[in-house]
């Protein structure tokens, strides 16, 4: 019998989520869901806006059966109360569900969009309306500006963090991981491997090193894998499964190569 994939307490939330999950926007059918499903993740990461809706409409399908097994994220890139509520409802209708584990604010990357969404009339208070109906259980945001987010983190109110993270891309050490900690907010990581950017060819480190890599850190929960490819997203369950250990020299080496790859221009 294979071994059960690790898991952890995703921060302040107690969630019990499992080390590897699975993020949306690329796979376009409910048995490619259930296919990753199937190899004992128990996290969903996907938001209103991937391929127009329809990653949403596509998961709620896979779901049927198991919801209550998962742990559902989804997002929302509105910045005022009314059109976030609005998006809230089409997400929970297409998803074929009562409520949500997470609802992240998406892509907050500026100071601008941040008080916008946190301010008088902003997505926050819809957020506040949902938690008090049962609609949603935490609050997260997300984004690919660290110091942005990091600002966001800061302001104690949300219960989880998705940021990029990899031994190329290591802002993160100093300013969103250190500030979760902190905050007791539940860190997700996605571009793990850059979009696969990082695994390149022959010579390159084995593909699970470097989400053994992001696991490492102390600040982190999990990392998201988009289905790129459901047989790789397989293999990549099935070693982490099998160990999420990673030695000193193993981090060195996967920095020195994500460095050059990253100088190189290789991960834009």
């Amino acid at each position: 019998m294979a071994n059960p994939l690790p898991q952890a307490i995703l921060g302040r939330t107690g969630l019990k989520i499992t080390r590897l999950g699975i993020g949306g926007a690329y796979c376009e059918t409910p048995e490619g869901y259930r296919a990753a499903l199937d190899c004992g993740v128990n996290y969903v990461d996907t938001a209103r806006a991937y391929r127009d809706g329809q990653d949403e409409e596509v998961i709620g399908k896979a779901l049927k059966g198991r919801r209550h097994q998962l742990v559902l994220a989804t997002k929302s890139g509105q910045r005022d109360a009314e059109g976030a509520r609005k998006d809230l409802e089409t997400s929970l209708r297409l998803l074929q569900t009562d409520y949500l584990d997470i609802w992240q604010i998406h892509h907050l990357n500026t100071r601008e969009e941040r008080e916008k969404a946190l301010g008088l009339g902003g997505m926050m208070e819809a957020v506040v309306k949902a938690k008090e109906e049962g609609l949603i259980r935490f609050v997260g945001v997300t984004g690919h500006d660290w110091v942005q987010i990091q600002a966001a983190v800061a302001t104690g109110l949300f219960d989880t963090v998705l940021c990029w993270y990899n031994c190329a891309m290591r802002e993160p050490e100093v300013t969103i991981l250190p500030e979760a900690q902190r905050q007791g907010t539940g860190v997700v990581i996605m571009n793990a491997s850059r979009n696969t950017k990082l695994f390149g060819g022959e010579e390159a480190p084995a593909r699970e090193l470097f989400y053994r890599y992001v696991l490492a850190h102390p600040a982190v929960g999990l990392t998201i894998m988009g289905l790129r490819d459901v047989e790789v997203f397989g293999q990549m369950s099935g070693a982490l499964a099998q160990s999420l250990e990673i030695g000193a020299q193993e981090k060195t080496e996967l920095e020195i190569y994500g460095a050059a790859l990253r100088a190189a221009g290789k991960l834009e």
